[in-house]
């Protein structure tokens, strides 16, 4: 008996062992849920290969989140029969699902309406680019290849989600590791040129966020996709301590006085500083980037510092795009930067700044007082206070109906 109940011992203590050498938690964010089997049916020999083309499973990301679309069927009149699923979004308040729906296929495009419309067309052979706008008008979009549809019903997933641009790593200029053996790499993502010759280098970077949004990486697809449009080569950069990118985040280091009160920014701004010099400096070593200034842009404090770098180093960038700039809403310790920024900048660098009255962040006052600043010092800018965005204006790139336009008008100058 009491060899029995040794051996009774032995095996729950292995089983038990087991347990605790299997993963008990996954991030909620990398399950995408879908139905045990999928109803496929081949397209018939009648349904037109542009149409065909699109039968099949698609992995990928929709606003940077995990996506999946599953067509299962099309008829030769475009109709098709799918199954759409997405991730948990902390970001965007959303739970993970998914649901059978239909489609129709019109002139290469795939389109799912509702209270959504979802756009998806080929963007190669085996990828599809997404393009999903809002009942409010808000754009997002993501980038989707081929997989295997028995095996995503099975509950296969891949251990790396397919990302809209090319993963980069850039060495940073001046953090090392604590061992001291190698620069800290920062993420990126790169979009290399629409075409075969060398294009100026654009940069684009990102606003801030709290806790643990601060780990999202950010591709920036739908400006880096227009901003390749209009002749760019695009690199997106995430700075340090953000998305993937080592190092620690040390822009909220604000200095504080006796009271509490914020009087300092000065050092996150220079880290900001120094971490895109790295960018710049490894941009300009990527494939078909062409010599020379670089454009800036970027969201929030990414188009702050944009606009900040450019009056710190004017010959080494050749325009500035700045969505909804700001590094802290609070005039007394930030309004100088802009002021600096002009006389640095003065006429050399043009820029356009695009803003809504209307910024959960940034209220109206403030933004023209910063405008104001930026400009009495010599600063010259295209200024642009944009009315009616739909909920918080500081998600003004959301809405590129609003801006496009006038970006394209600015970087067809700047390009002439």
């Amino acid at each position: 008996m009491r060899q029995a109940l040794a051996i009774v011992a032995m095996v729950v203590s292995m089983l038990m062992h087991s347990a605790h050498a299997q993963p008990l938690t996954v991030d909620p964010e990398s399950i995408v849920p879908l139905p045990g089997k999928f109803d496929m049916e081949a397209p018939a020999p009648d349904v037109p290969p542009e149409m065909a083309r699109f039968s099949g499973a698609w992995i990928g990301t929709w606003h940077d989140d995990r996506h999946i679309l599953v067509v299962e069927r099309i008829t030769r009149d475009g109709h098709a029969n799918v199954v759409f699923a997405q991730s948990d979004s902390a970001l965007y308040g959303s739970n993970r699902e998914w649901w059978r729906d239909t489609a129709e296929i019109v002139d290469g495009v795939l389109t799912m309406t509702g209270f959504r419309i979802f756009r998806y067309a080929f963007d190669g052979p085996d990828r599809l680019y997404l393009t999903a706008t809002m009942k409010n008008g808000a754009v997002t979009s993501g980038l989707l290849v081929r997989a295997d549809p028995a095996r995503l019903a099975a509950g296969e997933r891949p251990a790396a989600w397919p990302w809209p641009g090319e993963h980069v790593s850039v060495p940073h200029l001046k953090v090392r590791t604590p061992d001291g053996t190698r620069p800290i790499m920062l993420e990126g993502t790169f979009y290399p040129p629409d075409g075969t010759a060398p294009a100026p280098l654009a940069i684009f970077t990102h606003g801030s966020d709290v806790g643990k949004n601060q780990l999202r990486s950010w591709s920036f697809s739908t400006e880096a996709r227009w901003l390749r449009d209009n002749g760019f080569a695009v690199l997106v950069l995430m700075r340090r301590g953000r998305g993937t990118s080592e190092g620690i985040n040390g822009e909220e280091d604000f200095g504080r006085d006796h009271d509490g009160g914020l009087n300092d920014v000065s050092a996150g701004v220079a880290e900001a500083v120094d971490d895109l010099d790295s960018a710049i400096a490894f941009g300009r070593t990527l494939p078909g980037v062409k010599p020379g200034p670089v454009l800036l842009a970027g969201q929030s404090r990414g188009g702050f510092l944009a606009m900040h770098y450019a009056g710190l180093k004017p010959n080494e960038v050749m325009g500035v795009v700045n969505f909804v700039g700001g590094w802290y809403p609070y005039g007394p310790v930030t309004t100088s930067y802009y002021a600096n920024a002009g006389r640095g900048a003065a006429d050399k660098v043009p820029q356009l700044w695009l803003y809504a009255d209307n910024d959960r962040l940034y209220p109206e006052a403030l933004i023209r007082e910063y405008h104001q600043a930026f400009t009495a010092a010599g600063g010259s800018v295209r200024f642009e206070l944009l009315h009616g965005v739909p909920g918080d204006g500081h998600l003004l790139r959301l809405y590129p109906e609003r801006w496009r336009a006038i970006g394209d008008a600015f970087l067809g100058a700047l390009r002439h």
